[in-house]
């Protein structure tokens, strides 16, 4: 009798410790369940940030891109059409201080058309350098300022030597300095000048130094 009663009460404990079991299990799995959704929420919650983020990170870029683009494209027409200013401005300074001219008809006349074709020519020059020069490296602008330099002290020269004709020996020399500065001078400057507007197009790439 008393063997069933043990056994009676194993059975009964048995069947509780199964039941607690099944409920620490229950729970175990709801808390499992809980966190899952938690963290699923959470990783969800971090997913739509990285989003948001690489979103505003894409659209930075490529504004960052456009504005490099519109400036790299902005500084190109500038640099070309520096250069073909700097060439008209050229070619009339060399005509007008050649020592040897062509005469047609007129040659006070033909003289003055040069001499206002030079000044106009630096003008048009200096106004679209003035206004661009933002897009132009320092390096550059230094070399393009020596050469305006030079321009304008060749035209002055010039000009002046012509009003002073009656002194004949003055206004020759001022003549042929002027028009040494521009072939000599200015020449080799304009050619300087022109490897580092073709190295800024990306015509040609500046040749690394070694050390």
């Amino acid at each position: 009798m008393e063997i069933l009663n043990v056994l009676k009460d194993i059975g009964i404990f048995g069947l509780a410790m199964w039941f607690i079991q099944l409920l620490l299990s229950k729970s175990a799995d709801r808390k499992f369940e809980t966190y899952k959704t938690e963290l699923d929420h959470k990783s969800r919650e971090f997913q739509a940030t990285l989003d948001s983020k690489m979103e505003l990170y894409r659209a930075e870029l490529n504004l960052h891109n456009y504005k490099s683009t519109q400036i790299y494209e902005r500084q190109l027409n500038a640099v070309v059409e520096l250069h073909r200013k700097l060439a008209k401005l050229n070619q009339a300074m060399r005509e007008m201080t050649a020592l040897m001219k062509l005469i047609v008809k007129d040659a006070e006349q033909e003289e003055s058309d040069r001499i206002n074709k030079a000044a106009e020519a630096y003008n048009d020059f200096l106004n679209f350098y003035m206004e661009n020069q933002i897009f132009i490296p320092h390096e550059t602008i230094a070399k393009v300022e020596k050469i305006k330099s030079d321009y304008f002290s060749s035209y002055h020269d010039y000009t002046i030597a012509r009003q002073l004709r009656s002194s004949t020996n003055f206004s020759w020399e001022k003549s042929k300095e002027a028009g040494e500065r521009v072939t000599e001078k200015i020449q080799p400057a304009l050619d300087q000048l022109l490897l580092d507007f073709r190295e800024l197009i990306g015509v040609e790439k500046k040749p690394v130094q070694k050390t």
